[in-house]
Order: structure tokens, then C-alpha cells, then sequence
């Protein structure tokens, strides 16, 4: 009898050690690692470097003296080129660019009445860009100086001259690939006032202009 009491003691123990363990298991159980974050900031683009590139251009403008509006027009290309530099989301740098459209227009008459037609030739201009990088676009303003070459003609006779202005605009600049971009700008440029030779009578003209370029570059 003595040895049954002992045993059902011992077996009662052990049950009883048992399911404090399983409690215990149950109480301290190791809470389960959260998971991991999947969403990563995407990197920004880069455009530090330098680059060329091509665009087809369309040009509208005016004469000083032309009561016609903005009848200058022609279609033409540009080539440009320059140096990016970035700074997190900010890009800035230099271009120069070398167009031809052959913009024709009335350009007023000589003071004997005689019609004058003035035509934009090649033109160009230097200057600064900066750029917000959205990854893959950019966004960017350009502001800088410009030249271009200005005939008139009329009563039998021609001039041309050079005249330098500036030129602000602004565009937008995509990848296309890692180092082949995209880009749509226009551009404003207005340029001084020059005196032309018509037949020994000297005719002042400016010109202004506005310009929408469409091209592809190659970064390096």
C-alpha cells in the first residue's frame, strides 16, 4: 500500500511539472520577427557628364518695323552640347547649341516705301541649365546669351549683320536608355537692334523669336 501512494505521488508530481512547462512555453513564446520592408526609395538618374546631341526645331518671330506679327517662321535643326553636374535631385551645367531655320518675314518698308524682307540665318547661344532630376525625367530652366545673323532685303539691295541678344526657356529631358536622352524645349530669344545699309539709307531692325525643339543626345 505504501508503495502505490508513492507511485501515484510521483505520477502526480511529474503531471503537474509538465503542464507548467507546456504553460510556460505558451506565456514565453518568442514573438515572431516583423517582416522586412520591401519598398526601396528608387535612386535618382545620372546625368553628370558630359553629352551631344540633335533636335529638329521650329521657329516663329518678328521684325521690328513689320506690322504682320510673327510671320517669320521657318523649319530647321540644332546641334548641341555641354556638361552636367548633380547634386542629389539637382542638376546644373553649361550648353552651347548652333541652329539653322531660315526664318523669313516682312521686316517694314524703307522710308521710300520700298518692302523689306528680313531673314534669321544661323544662330547659336551659351547657356546655363539647371535641372530637378524625378528619375527618369528632368525638368529644367535655361537662360543665356544669343547670336544670330540677320539680312534684310528690299529695293534692289541687301545687308546682313550679326546681332547678340539672350534666350531663356525651359524643357523637359528624359532616358531613353542608360546613357541615350530625350528632350522637348522652347526657348524665347529677343536680339538687339542693328542698322542696315539698304541703298545708302540706314534701316534699324530687331528681331525676336521663339523656337520648340524636339531631339535625342547621347550622354558619355
Amino acid at each position: 500500500m505504501r508503495n502505490l501512494k508513492i507511485i501515484l505521488l510521483a505520477s502526480a508530481t511529474t503531471f503537474a511539472a509538465f503542464q507548467a512547462a507546456q504553460a510556460a512555453d505558451a506565456i514565453y513564446q518568442a514573438p515572431e520577427a516583423p517582416p522586412m520592408a520591401n519598398d526601396v526609395a528608387a535612386p535618382g538618374g545620372n546625368w553628370a557628364g558630359a553629352y551631344l546631341g540633335g533636335a529638329a526645331t521650329y521657329e516663329f518671330g518678328k521684325f521690328t518695323g513689320s506690322n504682320d506679327g510673327r510671320d517669320a517662321n521657318g523649319l530647321g535643326g540644332t546641334v548641341y552640347g555641354g556638361y552636367n553636374m548633380q547634386s542629389g535631385s539637382i542638376v546644373y551645367g553649361a550648353e552651347a547649341d548652333l541652329s539653322y531655320a531660315g526664318e523669313d518675314g516682312s521686316a517694314g518698308s524703307t522710308g521710300g516705301g520700298a518692302s523689306l524682307k528680313g531673314t534669321q540665318g544661323v544662330n547659336g547661344s551659351v547657356r546655363g541649365r539647371v535641372g530637378y532630376d524625378l528619375n527618369p525625367f528632368m525638368v529644367y530652366g535655361t537662360a543665356g546669351v544669343a547670336v544670330g545673323n540677320h539680312e534684310l532685303k528690299g529695293a534692289g539691295d541687301s545687308d546682313e549683320k550679326l546681332a547678340a541678344g539672350y534666350t531663356v526657356g525651359a524643357g523637359v529631358e528624359t532616358f531613353v536608355t542608360d546613357n541615350i536622352t530625350a528632350r522637348v524645349e522652347y526657348r524665347y530669344s529677343d536680339y538687339q537692334k542693328r542698322d542696315f545699309d539698304i541703298n545708302g539709307s540706314t534701316i534699324s531692325r530687331g528681331f525676336d523669336d521663339h523656337s520648340v525643339k524636339v531631339g535625342m543626345g547621347v550622354k558619355f
